[in-house]
């Protein structure tokens, strides 16, 4: 199992992105690990992003994810369709915000 926090931190890093940030006016995103059983909420707020293993509660996006499927997507050694596909990575949340997702996670 990978030690996921790096890869969130990445995640959260991306966020400061200007560009990311005018498509992200407030978004909570929670990664649940079911490997690890953690689970971590993403959240931005008007350019406030905080990271913490914590729930949260109606997220806008939801993920479920391995570790080390959610690791092996951001080193590129993972397809995100195909994991998507297989199962290994499931997303609940609204289509305009699962567009935004994938640039955060690539």
């Amino acid at each position: 199992m990978a030690d996921i926090r790096p890869y969130l931190e990445r995640v959260r890093e991306r966020f400061s992105d200007p560009k990311l940030q005018d498509s992200f006016k407030t978004l909570t995103m929670l990664f649940e690990f079911p490997d690890t059983q953690q689970n971590f909420a993403l959240a931005m707020i008007e350019g406030n992003v905080t990271l913490e293993e914590r729930n949260a509660e109606n997220p806008d996006v939801r993920i479920t994810i391995g570790t080390d499927t959610l690791a092996g997507i951001m080193d590129h050694k993972v397809n995100p369709i195909t994991a998507y596909m297989t199962r290994k990575l499931k997303v609940q949340g609204a289509q305009q915000n699962l567009v935004k997702l994938q640039k955060l996670l690539l």
